[in-house]
């Protein structure tokens, strides 16, 4: 009896993924990167620097979302813990992360209740590669670097049981929990990853400030991540925000429900936004474009970017982003300006296509590539995710130039208690 429990449990929690999943095929992810308002200090807040979360300044959370809603924005990604400086976070003498700050869950159940009002909804984006930065002091406070965890068993765990599975918990027992779009484990991991894939694709080209993990610590923790995830919020999909195509196959091993991939010139110059998921080799998910300049490409604007998209059977795009953190040095009545003309356009975009419906498209895709251009790499992924970890592949893609790495975070403002000046991460 308890094992036709368990088994229909199982089914059930399957079933209910899966439903999520094919919603996503369903119904285009429309939106934009949030993707702080305090870069690390949204859920949690930092009492040393006097940055207030969600929950204690709702009123100036409300007003941005409500602006992002008002023009046709449906999803919203905001970044939770791209580097361990919450206050709410704190560890033991052995360095293992202890019982998560209830601010930093009440941040998260108020960011629930504005989305719900604002009638938007959420991809929570946990972690991010800016964390592997190496541990430091950072204006009065200790900023602990991702690497000692991941690679450590008892620290790692102490993430997963202490940090992650509350604040999960905490959001699935929300009365505002529809408003949880789905999980985002990491921000473009493959920054912080050293070495070969070992499922043979392209190799990972590390930021030389950040410290390094391979590619089966990194697996090794997302798969931890994805398996609290899955008890906490069993009907909630989950992606990984992989920083370019070439390096997407690398996690498809692990149980997502959808791919994300981000697009940026650097790597429009090798893989066209024109492709289709099913032609990158991934189309037997969702994909949505996690990340996209919303100031357009070099060869494609705003616009022609949307509607390829969104007609070559993608699941979403989220541009970056409302805060205009590529626009470092402009004056706040400038970066309004920007930040109302991309606003304007994506409204302009959901009331010209989105409401009028997309072309019929095989979302699925049928599992082929297409053949590359002379001036592209190829692409020769495998036909569906392989069966376990540790099983090689075909190779991913062919090499293509170097690339310069983004940079993470940058220094510390020059005085304490009061870090508006730091403006995360320029890697955009």
């Amino acid at each position: 009896m308890r094992k036709t429990s368990a088994l229909s449990l199982v089914f059930t929690v399957m079933l209910s993924v899966s439903v999520q999943a094919a919603e996503l095929r369903e119904q285009f992810s429309f939106g934009i990167n949030y993707a702080w308002q305090h870069f690390a200090n949204d859920f949690g807040g930092n009492d040393v620097w006097a940055k207030k979360g969600v929950a204690q300044d709702p009123d100036s959370y409300a007003r941005e979302l409500n602006e992002m809603a008002e023009h046709g924005v449906k999803v919203v990604r905001w970044w939770v813990w791209p580097e361990l400086w919450t206050t709410a976070i704190t560890f033991d003498g052995n360095g293992v992360p202890q019982q998560l700050g209830q601010q930093a869950i009440d941040d998260g159940l108020k960011a629930l209740e504005l989305a719900a009002n604002a009638n938007v909804r959420i991809m929570f984006c946990l972690f991010s590669f800016d964390g592997f930065r190496p541990s430091r002091d950072v204006v009065g406070i200790q900023a602990t670097g991702y690497r000692d965890i991941v690679i450590d068993d008892q620290r790692r765990a102490g993430l997963m049981q202490n940090v992650v599975r509350p604040f999960a918990e905490a959001l699935q027992a929300s009365p505002h929990r529809d408003a949880l779009h789905s999980w985002d484990v990491i921000n473009e991991p493959e920054w912080a990853v050293t070495g070969a894939d070992k499922y043979g694709g392209q190799d990972f080209d590390p930021n030389a400030e950040l410290e390094h993990v391979t590619h089966d610590q990194m697996e090794v923790f997302l798969a931890d991540t994805i398996s609290v995830l899955r008890a906490a919020t069993p009907d909630i999909p989950l992606s990984i925000g992989s920083a370019a195509i070439k390096w997407a196959p690398a996690w498809r091993n692990l149980d997502v429900d959808f791919y994300q991939i981000h697009i940026y010139d650097w790597v429009n110059a090798y893989w066209p936004y024109t492709r289709t998921p099913a032609e990158l080799g991934m189309g037997d998910k969702p994909m949505i474009m996690g990340e996209y300049p919303v100031e357009g490409l070099s060869d494609a604007t705003h616009e022609q970017m949307l509607s390829s998209w969104y007609n070559n059977g993608y699941a979403g795009a989220l541009g970056w982003d409302y805060r205009i953190t590529h626009s470092p040095g402009l004056g706040e009545e400038a970066l309004a300006g920007k930040r109302l003309g991309y606003l304007r356009e994506l409204e302009d975009f959901a009331d010209t296509q989105i409401s009028a419906g997309p072309p019929a498209t095989n979302i699925a895709g049928n599992g082929t590539t297409a053949p590359a251009s002379v001036d592209e790499p190829a692409i020769g992924a495998a036909v569906a995710p392989l069966s376990a970890p540790g099983q090689p592949t075909t190779r991913i893609v062919d090499e293509v130039p170097a690339v310069a790495a983004p940079q993470p975070e940058t220094t510390a403002p020059e005085e304490a208690p009061s870090p508006a000046a730091v403006n995360p991460p320029s890697d955009r």
